[in-house]
């Protein structure tokens, strides 16, 4: 009998770190039933997911009486039954934090929020996960813990300035590299792409009004882990 795969994990975050949009599940301040909406989401450095909501979305009253809710993130196949696609809900309790730290982040996966992101009316909220239901497959079904999923804290301390500072240096010093991974790795078209934000498990490319992701092979955490990653993307666009 042949066992089938799993969902592991780091592929469970993975599909969260490439997904903009998703299913807020929260509960209904005046009726108690499940209320669904649209929302866009943003993933912290951990991977954890961070919405940005009006004060007069129905959401947001229902978060503010009960921060209970679930994010449903799902990579819908061009053609055929939805289904067949991968998809991640996220379980847990959202908190409200502060703008600094996640707003220039959120805005790289939403440039077109940064005209809004000081609106005093909005504010970040981040999934803090108990549980990750995956689905990747037929067989490929697994229900996590957050610590499964998600990067700890521990590990991202001082990451933020880390990647700052490589995102600058690629692009001033290495322009040209950005450009092959964004056209040749990502068969993007010809434009003036930047990397805008770097996490632990890969890049965020702009250009061409467009916002793609590039993936890492392993978990970086440190300056070393990243030189290394950016040289094995530079090898595979042929650079080097």
């Amino acid at each position: 009998m042949v066992t089938a795969s799993r969902f592991p994990g780091a592929e469970a975050r993975r599909l969260l770190r490439h997904m903009r949009h998703g299913s807020l599940a929260t509960l209904d301040r005046e009726t108690g039933h499940p209320y669904a909406s649209l929302v866009n989401f943003a993933t912290d450095l951990a991977g954890q997911p961070v919405i940005f909501i009006s004060g007069l979305a129905r959401h947001t009253y229902n978060l503010q009486s009960s921060p209970k809710a679930s994010l449903l993130a799902a990579c819908l196949p061009p053609s055929g039954d939805v289904l067949t696609g991968a998809r991640v809900t996220v379980l847990g309790e959202f908190e409200q934090i502060a703008a600094e730290g996640m707003a220039e982040r959120y805005g790289d996966h939403h440039p077109q929020a940064r005209m809004y992101l000081d609106f005093p009316d909005f504010s970040f909220w981040r999934l803090r996960a108990r549980l990750v239901h995956g689905v990747a497959g037929f067989g490929r079904i697994e229900t996590l813990a957050a610590d499964e999923v998600f990067l700890p804290e521990t590990a991202i301390g001082g990451f933020a300035e880390l990647a700052a500072d490589a995102a600058t240096h690629l692009n001033h010093d290495h322009a040209d590299a950005v450009r092959l991974f964004a056209t040749r790795l990502l068969q993007r078209e010809e434009a003036d792409w930047r990397v805008t934000s770097i996490d632990p498990d890969g890049a965020l490319l702009e250009g061409a009004g467009q916002v793609v992701r590039l993936d890492f092979n392993d978990v970086a955490l440190s300056a070393r882990d990243l030189r290394a990653e950016f040289v094995q993307l530079s090898n595979r666009a042929g650079l080097m």
